[in-house]
């Protein structure tokens, strides 16, 4: 994994935290958006990865 998957999925994980710890329903919504949003750039970045020839 990329230093910069490894990034994006850490955060999407602190996202993911803050969701579970939200006391109202707005800001929960909003984390659980933002670490979807950071999963799926972090799964971007694994394909990308994957495309790129052997050095």
């Amino acid at each position: 994994m990329s230093q910069q998957a490894k990034t994006l999925q850490e955060k999407a994980e602190m996202f993911e935290r803050r969701a579970e710890s939200a006391t109202d329903p707005i800001s929960k919504q909003h984390y659980r958006e933002m670490a979807a949003h950071y999963r799926s750039l972090a799964a971007e970045h694994l394909d990308v990865g994957r495309d790129e020839p052997a050095h």
